[in-house]
């Protein structure tokens, strides 16, 4: 009677057992065995997307005075030198804000004190400052390793503008728009997409679309250090320290392939193209741009180094997965 009431048991667990079989089993070797694929046409973008640090041409500007401030030129605004940025009524002389004390610390001289409130150069005007004005700067960029860069990712910008000033308190800055900087790095077997002098297209924090120059590429530790200049203008250009860009190193159209289909033979590299006797042929191949795991090739035919016309692999080409 026992074995009876087992045998619903048993009948519901091989049911289980082939229904997972089917599900799960049979679809991951039937993958396995695919061994090759049909070329098609596709686009390719190549890109860095790291977390980048800002540095600018900037200065900080220090009441000589103490009173009641009028401020004449609105946050962002790009002016020549010598425009009134503000100005402030005199009034009783007081201490020095506690909340702008870092800042006056960390600039110390490389700030400018007025009472005349004008630009001594051209640039954008803002109400913010962080008080790194001074320590990090275009020139002193080469010297700056990454810990001191990730410093700028906790530092945020402290508001300048309010109603009542006090001597030797920071009013305004003036940030250079024609010429500023940013700072990432990359693994080192990306170094290969980098060329110095090269101007790239970026995408700060997915937002703002630049062009950038790369200025200076040195390995430091496990990493390669970019230093890129551009004068593209955007929101928050003069206040922002740190941002996630994305530099694009290439961007190409034409047939995509694996790159586990690339070999090599006789010193060309190809691919294996699948022939009506259903065998595998070797056939050179041009890579366009790679980003490590697939290719864009030309499409149908290429000339070599020599300006000899070569055949490809062309649309809907069956091609050997690994070569």
């Amino acid at each position: 009677m026992e074995k009876f009431k087992k045998k619903p048991i048993l009948v519901f667990a091989a049911v289980f057992l082939a229904l997972y079989v089917i599900i799960y089993v049979i679809p991951g070797v039937t993958v396995a065995l695919k061994f090759s694929y049909v070329a098609e046409y596709g686009n390719l973008e190549v890109s860095d997307e790291v977390a980048s640090y800002f540095v600018r041409n900037e200065r900080v500007y220090f009441s000589k005075v103490s009173g009641e401030e009028n401020r004449y030129i609105s946050e962002g605004v790009l002016v020549r030198r010598g425009t009134k940025v503000m100005e402030v009524s005199k009034g009783e002389d007081s201490s020095p804000e506690r909340k702008f004390r870092d800042i006056r610390e960390n600039i110390g001289n490389a700030g400018i004190f007025t009472d005349s409130f004008e630009a001594d150069e051209e640039g954008i005007v803002t109400f913010f400052s962080d008080g790194r004005e001074a320590e990090f700067t275009p020139e002193k960029i080469e010297k700056k390793s990454f810990n001191d860069l990730k410093r700028l990712d906790s530092d945020e910008p402290v508001e300048l503008a309010r109603k009542d000033v006090s001597s030797d308190d920071p009013v305004f800055k003036i940030v250079d728009r024609s010429a500023w900087y940013f700072v990432n790095y990359i693994p080192k077997n990306h170094k290969g997409r980098y060329k110095v002098g090269t101007k790239y297209s970026a995408v700060i924090d997915a937002t703002h679309d630049i062009r950038a120059t790369l200025t200076s590429m040195k390995e430091e530790g496990s990493k390669i250090k970019l230093v890129f200049k551009s004068d593209y203008f955007f929101k928050d250009l003069t206040t922002i320290r740190m941002a996630k860009i994305k530099i694009i190193t290439a961007k190409a159209n034409g047939l995509l392939i694996y790159n586990t289909s690339l070999a090599t033979k006789d010193g060309k590299t190809g691919v294996y193209v699948k022939q009506n006797s259903g065998k595998y042929k070797f056939t050179p191949v041009q890579v366009i741009a790679t980003d490590g795991e697939k290719s864009v090739i030309a499409k149908s035919f290429f000339y070599d180094e020599k300006g000899n016309i070569c055949y490809t692999v062309k649309t809907y080409d069956d091609i050997l997965k690994k070569g």
